[in-house]
């Protein structure tokens, strides 16, 4: 049985899908609708799936030529950044946790979780700006035969 081989322009598809829809407009309905949370969990799963699915598609096929694999290789070392900047933003939100319950005011304490919130907002956002020019640049050299 043979494996069908997708093409190259593929996992830069997936990649733009991956931002637009769960770094864009999945999180723009849940601010709208203020159901923040439920939606929110349901953008970062969503997005670690086709991380996920990018990541093991391009570490677990043989590919017909170097182009392809160049390509997945490309999506993948793009999905890898993405994790970075949601590790960093983790990682700033955590800290907003233990500030804000080393408060012995719960107002200071709600305070601090709000600024840090919005802080840690920001790698993650930078990052996805950032890959959309890079993914978009890369969709159009895989479309192109390059």
């Amino acid at each position: 049985m043979q494996t069908r081989v997708l093409p190259a322009s593929v996992p830069h598809e997936r990649m733009m899908l991956n931002l637009a829809l769960f770094h864009i407009l999945i999180p723009i309905v849940a601010l709208a609708s203020g159901v923040l949370l439920p939606l929110l969990g349901l953008a970062l799963l969503g997005s670690l799936f086709s991380i996920g699915w990018i990541g093991w598609y391009a570490r677990h096929h043989h590919f017909a030529n170097d182009r392809q694999q160049q390509h997945w290789q490309l999506a993948w070392r793009h999905c890898r950044w993405l994790l970075y900047a949601y590790a960093v933003s983790a990682l700033i939100m955590l800290m907003g946790i233990a500030m804000s319950l080393l408060q012995t005011d719960s107002n200071m304490g709600t305070i601090m979780l709000v600024i840090f919130s919005r802080l840690a907002v920001v790698p993650t956002l930078l990052m996805v700006l950032l890959l959309f020019v890079l993914e978009t640049s890369a969709l159009a050299e895989s479309r192109k035969g390059n």
